[in-house]
């Protein structure tokens, strides 16, 4: 078994060595190979060896192998023969049939050659005879001819001499087209001897054909004549050289003025009367019949300008360009004659009403000129009228609503005590429906233009969509410029209202100041989530801005901006009453000599106007604000840190007189206890209720309070002056805050600061504190109930 392997396998091994070093490009080796296997491949080449076939196929394939090649050679000649046959016998029957062919060729030209020859001689017979009869008749046919040329001349003269009263006839019957042919074939005869021999019939004829021209140019600016007709007189005062461009000109804009005239006639007259409001049921009868006989007017006044381009362009052939010019010409003036007859702010009724006349106008002036493409203009135009009529809608709204905060400013400076008319409720009120209401009108009137399907409305959807929210980003950007200008003395110049008279810097009344950042706060919390849900339900869609532009509406941007702008009013608010009272109180502490300062008798007086001030302060909180839904801090209620134990330890030792020393001492422990005590949050955040604008009110104003007094040195009576002031405006001041131990902590923190400036700090003796302010306020109880 091993010897019979070893064989095989040494020529496995030898024939993969060969055909390795066949690929990689051996000598000696790759050559035999490759010798062998061109050789068994190259049977059917024209360097076929079959002795080295025979030789290759013999040591390559077994017995078995042989037989079954010979077996398919031997089928491969048998079908090679098979189709060598029948190709030769499909060429033999080709020849056959040629040779066929030829031969009954060969028999038919036998006899052509004898025809073609008696042909010949009958041809040349008859030139000969030809040629014989001309020679006699030359002499007479020149002669005829000569005679013939005499006739057609005396003819010719005849016509010339004849054409005056041919002329006269013609125009006599109307038949101008014979009478220029007439004159247009004379012409060269004129020209030539119209000087000499024909002189008088060419003045004739010449009187006659202007006579002619005169008719024809009647003719062609009638309009009581046929089209035909019309175009007929063209063609003939061309044909007599006459210049047709005037009368392009003359017939086209004379049409064109007479019908722009009727129609701005027709809406002068009927204009007045579609304006008029308030009308009764008979006048709005009439009114609806007005609009109905110009509606069927301006039909006519269209269907006849139609007619005269159509006639135009028959009369005079390839004045499209003409004719474009004018159609866009007449389409501007009809849409700016319509534009400038409404009066204020257009409907979109009207503005519908408008557009589907132009629409139909500009139908039926395509139909008859195409070249001029007026529904491109109209979709320019339309686009034009919708955003002028959308910016019209948010300026009217925008002029509203500042106009009564101008008229509100104005009412502020002028009043004087009316405060039971309660002024800045009403303004907020109108405020708000103008803004809600107005908004919902707004997008009412602009849902009528969406929910029309004119077809110009429709090609303007999706921009007309961007138009309206974009309206409304820019109507609550200007507003919100409109709020922050006004309330620091300048008006906004990017405004759309009427000018109005700028206010003075820092004259800004204080009550516009807080209706318009209340009305921020109801723009932001009602307006703008009513205004994205219509604009959601009705206006959803748009698209035809680029998206580098971004969206044309962004409520959350829009809502932003007016709680910031409501944020800055409010302090703007706070920030001028409160300066308000800082400024009366920094005159009360800055005007004393409180060095020879009197032992106090009764309050200040500056202390009552600090209670009216802010009692006029209350009442203007009251229009705008809500009340607070939290309860006031009572001192029962309150922690530890308001109970200070300062103001407990000066309340103790009310009763008993200290010396200077001690009540330095006393001073002193204050400061010490102050720092061990729970700290007092004094600014909280601000919110927009009557609470806490005026608690923020009266702090900032005690703050200022009690740095005034750390300018000034006080004697004793000084310092006690001010501790019965304080005293006396506690309870005023609990009733109108949140937290009446803020009230306590910061009058004590006044009465710590006057008695650090004082050079002898006794305070008065309660029963004395308690006498003086009782008596302060049964007076103002008598004043009161004498008032």
């Amino acid at each position: 078994m091993g010897e019979d392997l070893s064989p095989s396998l040494d020529e496995k091994a030898k024939r993969t060595r060969d055909l390795l070093t066949s690929f990689y490009g051996g000598d000696s080796a790759p050559s035999h190979a490759t010798a062998r296997i061109d050789t068994f491949h190259s049977i059917d080449t024209p360097d076929f060896d079959p002795q080295r076939y025979m030789n290759a196929l013999i040591g390559r394939t077994n017995v078995e192998g042989l037989l079954q090649r010979h077996v398919e050679m031997a089928a491969e000649i048998k079908n090679l023969d098979s189709d060598l046959q029948m190709l030769v016998y499909e060429n033999y029957n080709k020849f056959i049939s040629a040779t066929d062919t030829i031969r009954r060729m060969k028999i038919n030209v036998v006899g052509m050659e004898t025809n073609m020859g008696q042909l010949l001689e009958k041809i040349t017979s008859v030139q000969s005879k030809s040629d014989g009869v001309n020679a006699s008749l030359f002499e007479r046919r020149e002669c005829i001819e000569k005679l013939n040329r005499t006739r057609s001349l005396l003819h010719k003269v005849q016509f010339i001499y004849d054409l005056p009263a041919r002329l006269t006839k013609c125009i006599k019957s109307e038949a101008y087209t014979d009478a220029v042919k007439y004159y247009v074939g004379a012409l060269p005869v004129f020209k030539a001897y119209g000087q000499s021999s024909f002189e008088a019939c060419r003045k004739e004829s010449e009187e006659a054909i202007g006579t002619v021209i005169r008719h024809l140019q009647a003719r062609l600016l009638s309009d009581s004549e046929p089209v035909e007709a019309r175009a007929e007189a063209v063609v003939l005062l061309k044909q007599l050289g006459f210049p047709v461009d005037n009368l392009k000109t003359k017939v086209l804009e004379a049409k064109l003025e007479h019908f722009l005239s009727e129609l701005q006639a027709e809406a002068r007259q009927q204009t007045p009367a579609l304006l008029e409001t308030g009308k009764s049921s008979e006048n709005m009868l009439d009114s609806t019949g007005s609009k109905q006989s110009m509606e069927f007017s301006k039909k006519d006044s269209i269907g006849e300008f139609a007619k005269t381009v159509t006639a135009y362009r028959i009369i005079f052939p390839n004045s499209e360009k003409r004719l474009t010019e004018v159609a866009i010409d007449l389409f501007n003036k009809l849409f700016a004659s319509l534009q400038n007859h409404e009066e204020g702010v257009v409907s979109a009724t009207k503005l519908i009403s408008s557009l589907r006349v132009i629409s139909s106008d500009v139908r039926r002036m395509d139909e008859v000129l195409p070249e001029a493409c007026l529904p491109d203009y109209a979709i320019k135009a339309a686009e034009t009228a919708i955003k002028q009529h959308v910016s019209d809608m948010f300026g009217h709204l925008y002029s509203q609503l500042t106009g009564d905060m101008v008229a509100l400013q104005s009412q502020q400076k002028e009043r004087g005590s009316s405060d039971e008319m309660k002024p800045l409720q009403m303004a907020l009120d109108s405020g708000k429906d103008v803004l809600f209401q107005g908004s919902m009108d707004v997008l009412w009137d602009f849902r009528q233009l969406l929910d029309d399907n004119l077809d110009i409305l429709v090609k303007l959807r999706d921009a007309y969509i961007d138009w309206v929210q974009g309206g409304f980003q820019d109507f609550f950007r200007s507003l919100k410029k409109f709020f922050l200008s006004f309330s620091k003395g300048t008006v906004s110049s990017d405004g759309k209202p009427p000018l109005v008279e700028k206010p003075q810097a820092d004259k800004v009344s204080t009550g516009v100041v807080l209706v318009m950042a209340q009305l921020s706060v109801f723009i932001e919390q009602t307006v703008v989530p009513k205004i994205t849900e219509e604009i959601a339900a009705s206006f959803s869609g748009g698209g035809a801005r680029s998206y580098e532009e971004g969206p044309p509406f962004v409520p959350a941007e829009i809502c932003r901006m007016f709680r910031s702008t409501g944020g800055s009013l409010m302090h703007l608010y706070i920030n001028m009453q409160a300066r308000k009272l800082s400024l009366l109180v920094k005159k009360s502490i800055a005007t004393p000599n409180w060095l020879k300062y009197k032992e106090p008798r009764d309050v200040r007086m500056f202390v009552d106007l600090l209670l009216e001030e802010l009692k006029t302060m209350e009442v203007e909180v009251q229009q705008v604000l809500v009340r607070g839904s939290t309860q006031k801090h009572r001192r029962s209620d309150s922690t530890g840190s308001t109970n200070s134990s300062r103001s407990n330890r000066i309340q103790d030792d009310r009763s008993s007189r200290l010396s200077t020393q001690r009540a330095r001492n006393r001073l002193l422990e204050s400061h010490v206890a102050k720092l061990f005590k729970q700290k007092v949050e004094i600014f909280t955040k601000l919110e927009y209720t009557q609470e806490s604008v005026i608690s923020t009110i009266v702090k900032m104003c005690l703050k200022s309070f009690q740095e005034y007094v750390r300018l000034e040195t006080f004697s004793r009576s000084g310092f006690q002056q001010i501790q019965l002031d304080t005293q006396f405006l506690r309870d005023p001041l609990k009733e109108v805050v949140e937290d009446e131990a803020i009230i306590d902590f910061l009058l004590d923190e006044v009465c710590a600061a006057a008695a650090e400036r004082c050079l002898d700090p006794i305070l008065l003796e309660p029963a004395i504190l308690d006498k003086l302010i009782y008596a302060k306020n049964t007076k103002n109880s008598e004043q009161s109930a004498s008032s």
